[in-house]
């Protein structure tokens, strides 16, 4: 490819760019391939002649975008946000075209000086200690660019072992190094991501998770507790990581109470704030930061929430010597006439070669500039507090942890096989992208705002298909389990047409929650006697009558009901011979058909079209009394059985006793 060839592709690679990210949101999120879809669709081996870039260009949809999961999609609430913004793609084609390798600073001077300068910035953007900048006369510290959060763990965990190694050598100089080594212990909260876990398997240091409260922090008498116990065994505590944001519920360790004990204990206290780190551009979030300044060590990652694409991760020292202790390897042919004098970023890092990453975050920083950058996080914290409160107006759902920032988690009631298959649903659809989590053995689903482009649209559509997909799942089993339960438990009130997704906006089965639009669950008159599947229903949720919670009504003990079969009664009238059937959930409000005042003049008429149904049941059935009968339906409750002859008439798909589609 010649110069100009390359200008001319140049310009359609970056229209095929802008044409993707803008039009994301309608594609599949999700790709619809099984391992090895793309072995059939290459050959065996590489072109010996070459191939026209128009062939190479036309894979692109052919062959890798039905393989890609759309990260940047408004649809994507998995993980946590991997952002990518204009400004930082022309950053990375500048970086790639000049192509350094910033070792030393005499490999490009402007590599390692302009990270020095950008780091300096970021520091003060978030808040912290003076003590982390390059250019203080108070720090002996800084920040560098590393290429992701486990690995700097993995180096702050590196770093603070030779330090403490060296420490025990200056007492115990004839014990070897890999003994002493041998007796060190780190922490961090069984909340703590698994790349703290990792870093421990690789360094060799035995690494202790501590249990959390109530809100899924690591509190400092528990810190205590198990450092005094470890010393009490001869072991020696190195290391503590502090998460800011957990992966599971985005829960916020206590620096405040863990600072002041790695203090006085000698423990190099390291902060992962990969994703909630870009939160504390805001001054109101930075109450987690509150202990700071015990922090020999802190990370976050730009590539998550702050639009400087991958990869991208802030890491920042206290003390830069102690990495220089660990890392330097200082051959010949590294060394130029400003060694010791200029800083020489090989020596802050596991690899020697590395990007001009900078580039891209001095571009989005200068683009956007702190009130954006700040504007940005808030709206994603709105997003998340909207579908937050559209969870909560739905009663079949639950909330077990507290929101943080963009990330909510949230369940069915009930057992957690409800929850699981719910996922499962969701995730066969490709409509979005969600990913589970375990809290206190409650299986919960993850849902991350992610996108910068994400409106209240977008949580809404997202919001209507978690809920058919969770109606659908109730439709297919509590019935069937309404034969095995003893105890009269009953689900909350109805199954109810859903409005519209494209009529959100002006949807008369919504009411105003505070400032966000929140489902209003009522009554609809059921359909005409059509088959109706259970995608196109969802489980009302009036407000205003009495809801139990589904965990009585899905015992954690029953094995996937479709297996089951109702035994009672009730059974062989909802057997039609060579039709097929759907029992539809039954109501004891009101069990007396004729006793409503419009039924009863319809009677007198005879002209009520449901005579016919009503004449092919037992007098016995038709005189039971309230009590008898809630006892034979056991926990149902939908509408009454008036609102059913009123509304359906001849067809009464819900009926208790005809309920067949």
């Amino acid at each position: 490819m010649e110069p100009g060839e390359y200008r001319r592709r140049g310009k359609e690679m970056v229209d095929y760019i802008c044409q993707y990210l803008s039009n994301v949101r309608e594609r599949r999120v999700t790709p619809d391939v099984q391992p090895g879809y793309m072995r059939a669709q290459l050959p065996d081996s590489a072109p010996g002649e070459p191939d026209s870039w128009d062939n190479i260009f036309g894979d692109i949809e052919k062959i890798i975008m039905p393989g890609v999961v759309h990260w940047q999609s408004p649809h994507m609430h998995a993980y946590f946000p991997a952002l990518t913004s204009w400004p930082s793609l022309l950053g990375d084609m500048l970086a790639d075209a000049i192509n350094c390798l910033g070792f030393t600073w005499a490999s490009s001077p402007a590599c390692t000086e302009l990270e020095m300068n950008v780091m300096d910035w970021l520091a003060k953007m978030l808040g912290l200690p003076d003590t982390f900048l390059h250019h203080h006369p108070d720090s002996q510290g800084g920040g560098v660019l590393q290429s992701t959060v486990s690995e700097s763990t993995l180096i702050a965990l590196l770093a603070a072992r030779k330090n403490k190694i060296l420490e025990m050598k200056a007492s115990e100089p004839d014990t070897d190094e890999s003994t002493l080594n041998s007796r060190l212990v780190a922490y961090a909260s069984d909340q703590a991501h698994s790349s703290v876990e990792k870093a421990g398997l690789i360094a060799l240091v035995k690494m202790k998770f501590l249990p959390v409260d109530e809100n899924f922090a690591l509190r400092g008498e528990t810190l205590k507790k198990a450092i005094e116990e470890d010393r009490n065994q001869g072991l020696v505590p190195v290391f503590v990581c502090a998460t800011l944001g957990t992966t599971g519920v985005c829960a916020f360790d206590s620096l405040s109470e863990l600072g002041p004990i790695c203090a006085a204990e000698g423990l190099w206290l390291h902060i992962d704030a990969a994703y909630a780190g870009t939160a504390f551009l805001c001054p109101e979030f930075r109450l987690f930061l509150n202990g700071i300044e015990y922090a020999d060590s802190f990370t976050f990652n730009p590539s998550k929430w702050m639009m400087v694409h991958f990869d991208c991760t802030a890491f920042w020292v206290k003390d830069k010597y102690k990495l220089q202790q660990t890392f330097s390897v200082n051959p010949v042919y590294l060394r130029h006439a400003n060694s010791g004098d200029a800083i020489d970023f090989m020596h802050w890092q596991i690899p020697l070669s590395r990007r001009f990453r900078s580039l891209k975050l001095w571009f989005v920083i200068r683009s956007f500039g702190v009130k954006k950058l700040q504007a940005h996080v808030r709206h994603g914290t709105e997003m998340a507090k909207y579908f937050e409160s559209l969870v909560r107006s739905d009663p079949l759902f639950e909330i077990p942890a507290k929101r943080h920032l963009g990330l909510v988690v949230f369940r069915l009631k009930g057992p957690n096989w409800l929850t699981e298959k719910v996922l499962k649903e969701l995730s066969k659809s490709g409509s979005l992208f969600l990913i589970p989590a375990t809290i206190r053995d409650k299986f919960i689903i993850r849902f991350t705002v992610t996108s910068q482009f994400t409106t209240r649209e977008d949580i809404l559509r997202d919001w209507h298909i978690i809920q058919q997909t969770a109606a659908q799942i109730i439709t297919q089993h509590y019935i069937l389990h309404s034969s095995n339960s003893a105890n009269g438990a009953k689900i909350p009130n109805i199954i109810s047409n859903p409005s519209p997704i494209a009529d959100h906006g002006t949807s008369p089965s919504h009411t105003e929650v505070g400032e966000h639009k929140a489902p209003f669950r009522k009554i609809i008159v059921q359909p005409k006697k059509v088959a109706v599947s259970p995608t196109t229903c969802m489980v009302s949720q009036h407000l205003e009558a009495q809801v139990d919670p589904l965990d009585d009504c899905f015992p954690e003990d029953v094995p996937d009901v479709t297996k089951h079969k109702l035994s009672s009664f009730l059974f062989s009238y909802l057997s039609v011979q060579d039709k097929k059937k759907t029992a539809r959930s039954l109501s004891c409000n009101s069990v007396p058909i004729f006793g409503h005042p419009k039924a009863a003049a319809s009677e007198k008429n005879g002209s009520h079209p449901s005579d016919k149904i009503l004449s092919k049941l037992p007098e016995e059935v038709m005189m039971l009394k309230k009590s008898a009968f809630r006892k034979l339906i056991k926990f149902y409750s939908v509408p009454s059985f008036p609102e059913c002859s009123i509304q359906c008439g001849i067809q009464l798909p819900c009926c208790p006793l005809q309920a067949i589609v």
